[in-house]
């Protein structure tokens, strides 16, 4: 399907066709908040795209692949340019992934306020912002969808990411073939 064609607003019957699920289960996630929602004028509720994703991360339901229009948005946060340049080439080279790179905890803060990026691969050792600070003001935000991997050359830090919200850790150096398949996971690609 093509990312035109990928609605922007979705009905509660939409929703329920397309995740094959009762109406009533749709208007209980959004009714028990768990589900970010509006009511139009005359009272019908409706969900935005984004927020419709943020929901099927954040309880690890697959999504169709109506949802993805074939593409997801990564974020690569490295200050090593010859990592960062070998992590987007080898995303690059596989299909449905649009990859940027920021060098530090600033750019990637911007980064994710401005692109809303579906997931960041986040070294722990950066410049500015160090990158469990990155983490913990990305993840306290109740609207974020953006799922994280903490990377680092000390396993040490794997325990303090998983603290600040990231939603996996990988040692370095990096094994690329894991780094996708943990792509794939937090970003319910099947």
């Amino acid at each position: 399907m093509e990312k035109s064609a990928i609605k922007s607003i979705y009905t509660t019957h939409d929703l329920s066709r397309l995740l094959h699920v009762n109406p009533r289960s749709v208007i209980n996630w959004i009714e028990q908040d768990l589900l970010q929602s509006f009511r139009t004028p005359g009272g019908h509720r409706r969900v935005r795209h984004d927020d419709l994703l943020a929901f099927l991360r954040k309880h690890k339901i697959p999504m169709p692949g109506a949802l993805s229009g074939g593409s997801f948005s990564i974020l690569i946060v490295e200050d090593e340019p010859d990592i960062s340049k070998m992590i987007q080439t080898f995303l690059d080279n596989q299909t449905g992934y649009q990859v940027s790179i920021a060098a530090d905890g600033i750019n990637a803060l911007m980064a994710v306020g401005r692109d809303r990026p579906d997931l960041m691969i986040l070294d722990i050792r950066i410049p500015g912002v160090d990158g469990i600070e990155v983490c913990r003001q990305i993840k306290a935000d109740p609207k974020g969808k953006t799922a994280i991997i903490a990377i680092s050359g000390q396993a040490d830090n794997g325990t303090k990411a998983i603290e600040a919200g990231a939603d996996a850790f990988i040692t370095k150096p990096l094994d690329l073939e894991a780094l996708l398949a943990q792509v794939k996971k937090l970003l319910q690609v099947m």
